[in-house]
């Protein structure tokens, strides 16, 4: 059988323990093994002091289904690419697609003949800088839902800790990924609900700037500035959700009926 992976140069390899209790495991990788915490937000990331490619990722209960046990990077895409081929070659099971993520990597996950899944992965060389924003809001569910109906989001991965705290949850709106976490003191993480207003805009540029505000006024939201033809040859207006945040419904004059 051809050999498809001579692409591959693996670079390092990354242990995945459960994460059951991510207080206590960051007290044993630094107290106990030396390692740093390199990583918090939206899964716990150490590193060797003596050695940045020796690393353990510990993710939440639950962050992802299914849970790899170790990763190994490739080096490069094209090699995520052949070792992929190399795995449906051998009729070995997929169990999370090719995929190029949006935190610039692109992997899948793989189960060796043991049963044992593993994240095969590679940094996609050349990806330029993007912005994710994180929306902190009381009612992460709520959220989702209503930029579901409202804003046609598509949901993404939903990560809750024992308590039943949300840490972290996706949506999709055309090309671009927004986070959200619930507010939690103890985190210093405090949602626009509890000030007097969100010091952050965020502007989706849509086809129907007046249907896209009409519906989000419908599902709680609340028009701070009219949607109307400006002179700088956009239709927008400034909408607040139901969580508090502001957004700027925006049209191109030339999308117009």
């Amino acid at each position: 059988m051809t050999d498809l992976i001579d692409t591959a140069s693996p670079t390092r390899l990354i242990a995945y323990p459960d994460g059951a209790d991510l207080d206590a495991s960051r007290a044993f990788y630094t107290d106990v093994l030396g390692m740093q915490a390199t990583m918090e937000d939206p899964i716990l990331g150490l590193t060797s002091p003596a050695n940045p490619s020796a690393q353990v990722l510990i993710p939440p209960v639950g962050f992802e289904d299914p849970q790899p046990r170790f990763g190994v990077d490739l080096g490069s895409p094209q090699a995520v690419d052949a070792a992929h081929a190399a795995t449906v070659q051998r009729g070995l099971r997929v169990v999370y697609p090719l995929t190029d993520e949006p935190w610039g990597v692109r992997r899948f996950f793989v189960e060796d003949p043991a049963g044992t899944i593993v994240n095969v992965l590679a940094h996609t060389a050349g990806r330029a800088p993007n912005i994710r924003p994180r929306l902190v809001v009381e009612d992460v569910d709520a959220a989702v839902a209503y930029y579901e109906r409202h804003l046609g989001a598509a949901p993404g991965p939903r990560h809750a800790e024992p308590s039943g705290l949300v840490v972290h949850a996706e949506v999709r709106i055309g090309d671009s990924t927004i986070s959200l976490t619930q507010a939690h003191d103890d985190y210093r993480l405090y949602s626009p609900e509890s000030a007097a207003s969100s010091p952050v805009l965020l502007t989706l540029t849509v086809a129907d700037a007046s249907a896209v505000g009409a519906a989000m006024v419908e599902g709680g939201g609340t028009v701070i500035v009219s949607i109307e033809d400006r002179p700088w040859g956009k239709r927008e207006g400034r909408v607040r959700d139901p969580f508090g945040h502001l957004w700027v419904i925006s049209q191109d004059m030339s999308s117009a009926s």
